[in-house]
């Protein structure tokens, strides 16, 4: 039976409380009371598949339940469905009808929804379709084959592969601004349903669109991503999704996709997942540059990994026999959004608006800053050839600090720096202008900041800023020698020649200048 109007009321209660955190947070910055109300006029669409509350023991059932026949156009269930609303908010049941079967799907309608204006025969098939012939990017293969291909085979506890796919009116609320238009449930894997469904939107979203498509895609791979690894954090596994997306033609890839993150969130934590617009746009941006990075290929293996989150990556990179971690990646996915520049440093899928930056004068002594544990502080250095600054953790809080150079020579440079040390870097020769400094540890977000003017000469050999260029600067060299702009543990603080690479001919102007006193 359909749910009672009790439960058209408002929003799912368990996560009100982050989302009003989160909301007046961003109700502090001016840009965002500006700009809400002219981007998002219309309620933004939201998968809520990980709004669901799951059994901590994911159900794997030994033997597979087979039902007797498939379904036929016009068999009838009555299905679980989910309100995500305050007030009678949480399972329901409600009645459905097949309406369609295709080669990898049923197509089942609520009802109450069919052969009005938003859900009809046609739309039903255009979906069909799209799931299992024909997408955007690939005229040849349907999302099923293209989001199996990418992260690996869907769960079948029925003895039927095909997807039922649930078209409906999901309950939320308009209070919020957001609507959510596509989820699954993973209880439905267990007795007594026992079968694969995905649900999709009719109201307000349109089921013969590209957001439609998108929607399937993406929950498709979430399905996925539950069978390899019913653990795998929210961030990573929604941003699996949406690039499943953008793999199968429906994400938007212009620079409009993503300026509210780019303008109002970047320095918010990667790996911390509140259901955020902001939220999707970041885990979208990071693993859209995975894939650039790594290949279509490293996702499967990705998602396949039992391990969840940063060690997923780790492991990952490791058993690509790659030099780099998590920790290196971030410094340069964060240099690649600044950029945009080509190869590594940039994006050959999608556009990117210019990112939020603070632009610091020279000299600036002891600048109180806040770098979120994996977010990304941007800063400009101004114009000044040689800069010395010095940067330092004023909590628990171990820091990366990436050196970000544009120009004829881009390169990024991710710099370590634990919490208990302070740490002084040189830019030498213009070559490094922009730094994006994160937390990658601890409980605190702040770090205090120093940029002055580097007098040529011996002052560039004197690396801990200390007036004398002695053994200790020797042994801060020998720490950098053989680098080239690009390895991991290049600093350009060595870099005394501005070639770009640290070498003898490096070494030979340090020794000149050891010794000196100033």
């Amino acid at each position: 039976m359909s749910p009672p109007t009790t439960r058209k009321c408002d929003h799912l209660f368990a996560n009100i409380t982050a989302r009003l955190r989160s909301f007046c947070i961003y109700l502090c910055s001016s840009a965002f009371i500006c700009g809400w109300f002219s981007v998002h006029a219309q309620p933004i669409p939201q998968s809520g598949t990980h709004l669901i509350p799951r059994p901590t023991t994911p159900y794997r059932p030994a033997t597979k339940i087979s039902f007797s026949t498939p379904f036929r156009v016009g068999d009838t269930l009555t299905l679980p469905a989910y309100s995500f609303q305050l007030v009678g908010g949480g399972k329901y049941h409600t009645t459905t009808t097949c309406r369609y079967v295709g080669d990898h799907c049923y197509i089942f309608v609520e009802d109450d929804m069919w052969n009005t204006p938003r859900v009809t025969q046609a739309g039903i098939e255009s979906l069909a379709r799209a799931f299992d012939q024909s997408t955007a990017r690939h005229p040849d293969r349907g999302i099923y084959e293209t989001v199996t291909n990418l992260f690996g085979d869907p769960p079948d506890v029925d003895a039927d592969p095909r997807i039922l796919i649930l078209v409906l009116d999901v309950l939320d609320s308009p209070i919020t601004g957001i609507t959510f238009i596509g989820y699954i449930d993973i209880d439905n894997e267990a007795p007594p349903v026992s079968r694969e469904i995905i649900y999709i939107d009719a109201r307000p979203l349109d089921i013969n669109s590209n957001l439609a498509r998108a929607t399937l895609a993406h929950e498709f791979q979430h399905l996925i991503h539950w069978k390899a690894d019913p653990d795998e954090a929210k961030w990573l596994d929604e941003g699996c999704s949406e690039y499943a997306e953008l793999a199968c033609g429906y994400k938007d890839t212009t620079a409009a996709a993503t300026e509210n993150f780019f303008s109002l969130a970047a320095n918010t934590d990667l790996t911390y997942w509140e259901d955020q617009f902001f939220d999707f746009d970041q885990a979208y941006l990071y693993m859209t540059y995975f894939a650039q990075r790594y290949g279509d290929s490293a996702l499967r293996k990705l998602v396949a990994d039992p391990d969840s989150s940063i060690a997923s990556i780790d492991n990952l990179l490791q058993s690509l026999n790659m030099p780099e971690r998590f920790d290196h990646l971030f410094g340069q996915w964060a240099a690649a959004m600044y950029l945009d520049g080509e190869g590594d440093l940039g994006y050959r899928a999608i556009d990117l608006p210019p990112v939020k930056r603070e632009i610091l004068t020279t000299p600036t002594n002891n600048l109180a800053r806040r770098a979120t544990r994996w977010g990304i502080d941007y800063l400009d250095l101004g114009e000044t050839p040689d800069l010395a600054f010095t940067i330092q953790s004023t909590g628990d809080n171990d820091l990366l600090v990436t050196l970000i150079a544009e120009g004829n020579h881009p390169f990024a440079a991710p710099i370590p720096i634990p919490a208990s040390q302070t740490k002084r870097i040189h830019t030498s020769g213009n070559i490094a202008r922009s730094l994006a400094i994160t937390s990658t540890s601890g409980t605190a977000t702040g770090y205090t900041l120093s940029v002055s003017e580097l007098a040529p000469g011996p002052a560039t050999s004197d690396f801990d800023g200390d007036g004398e260029i002695g053994f200790s600067d020797f042994l801060a060299f020998v720490s950098g020698f053989g680098k080239t702009a690009g390895d991991i543990g290049f600093d350009p603080t060595f870099d005394l020649d501005g070639d770009l690479r640290v070498t003898f001919s490096d070494f030979l102007i340090f020794v000149q200048n050891f010794g000196a006193d100033f």
